[in-house]
């Protein structure tokens, strides 16, 4: 069997597996740059809505955050570095999208939105990978 074939067969089996862990529901959606804003009867700006790029099965990965080392002041800053993962083929998400995570088992991710910062692509792929940064503020109690 030629190496590159038993390679993409194991990939395969990689992606479905993986896939079949992605049981969050998430949202991925970009502003919309062809837009006209329009103003309400107070005249108030209304941004248009921004464009709907993909919405199904995903995952969210979260490695350990980091704490800052503030100079001054009494706030500080955690950030937390996560990945969204979404099925191999996913082709329209790109840096800069935000993802929104709609159904999650973990009912502390429901809501959570995290913007693309880095697209992970590679060549042999099990699924899209996208690093995204989450910040916290904790306050000063």
């Amino acid at each position: 069997m030629d190496l590159s074939v038993a390679i993409q067969e194991a990939v395969t089996r990689g992606q479905q597996h993986a896939e079949s862990l992605m049981t969050d529901r998430v949202r991925v959606t970009r502003a919309d740059p062809d837009g006209i804003p329009s103003w309400d009867e107070d005249g108030n700006v209304l941004e248009p809505p921004p464009l709907l790029v993909y919405e199904g099965r995903g995952k969210f990965q979260h490695s350990d955050p980091y704490p800052s080392t503030p100079d001054g002041g009494e706030a500080r800053w955690t950030t937390g570095v996560r990945q969204v993962h979404l099925p191999a083929g996913t082709t329209s998400v790109q840096s800069g999208d935000v993802v929104e995570c709609i159904q999650s088992q973990n009912e502390r991710l429901e809501g959570l939105k995290v913007r693309v910062r880095i697209d992970g692509d590679k060549t042999w792929a099990t699924a899209v990978r996208f690093n995204v940064i989450e910040t916290v503020q904790k306050g000063t109690g």
